[in-house]
């Protein structure tokens, strides 16, 4: 029981690193685009608003909710595995 709740509590911290890690990947990337859409449309106003302005929309869309697979894809398959090895 103690191997089960150590792993489990591993498990937790390591996808919260790697969670922690591609929200600030994908941020930054979406940060980049923004800037080079702005750069593109020939630089009309204040670029630091029309980036924040992008990124709020970003953090409204769907996207970002995706990368709570990290946390629900490792978690199903570790169900999987375990009731295929115990009761099959």
């Amino acid at each position: 029981m103690l191997g089960f709740l150590r792993f489990l509590v591993i498990g937790f911290v390591l996808l919260s690193v790697l969670y922690g890690l591609l929200i600030i990947y994908v941020r930054s990337l979406t940060r980049e685009r923004l800037e080079d859409e702005w750069a593109e449309e020939g630089s009309i106003g204040d670029r630091d608003a029309y980036v924040e302005e992008g990124i709020k929309e970003y953090e409204r869309s769907f996207r970002p909710k995706l990368l709570l697979l990290v946390y629900i894809l490792p978690l199903i398959a570790f169900c999987v595995i375990f009731y295929v090895t115990n009761f099959m």
